[in-house]
């Protein structure tokens, strides 16, 4: 079990993580056709990883209350980029999934993202690329241990 002084400092690294994040995305602006608000560019992004999940799921995931988060999936559905659809198990129960336009919309912020990621990573040495690719890939196995709890 982990002491009190391992926790703390863990914590403090995870606190790092937003303002890690908000570095390497400085400056990044990603536009499309739909001018889609960053609420809706997040909810579409989690949508196209995570399709068909429920509107209660997607809400905290992308950090909105449920009324908030009503919004952006009613703002999406107008824009037909999204779609609900009746659960499987309980009809009142919906869940989201998008429409071939959100495909290529999700696809293309995706792109942009990731090309704006290498883009400001592109100034690191060989040896911090590794270091940074070896502590992500720790930090998603560890998120996934996580989740599975």
């Amino acid at each position: 079990m982990p002491n009190k002084n391992t926790e703390e400092a863990i914590a403090e690294l995870v606190a790092l993580l937003p303002m890690f994040m908000r570095t390497l995305l400085e400056e990044s602006t990603v536009k499309t056709a739909a001018n889609l608000s960053t609420s809706e560019e997040k909810t579409l992004m989690y949508i196209h990883k995570h399709e068909g999940r429920s509107m209660g799921e997607y809400s905290k995931k992308v950090g909105l209350a449920r009324g908030s988060f009503t919004a952006v999936a009613d703002s999406l559905e107008q824009k037909k980029l999204v779609k609900r659809v009746s659960g499987p198990d309980d009809r009142r129960k919906c869940a989201l999934v998008l429409t071939e336009e959100g495909k290529k919309i999700a696809r293309e912020i995706d792109a942009r993202f990731k090309q704006q990621i290498a883009a400001r990573l592109a100034q690191l040495g060989e040896e911090d690329l590794n270091n940074l690719k070896n502590a992500l890939e720790i930090i998603a196995q560890i998120m996934e241990k996580l989740n599975d709890q």
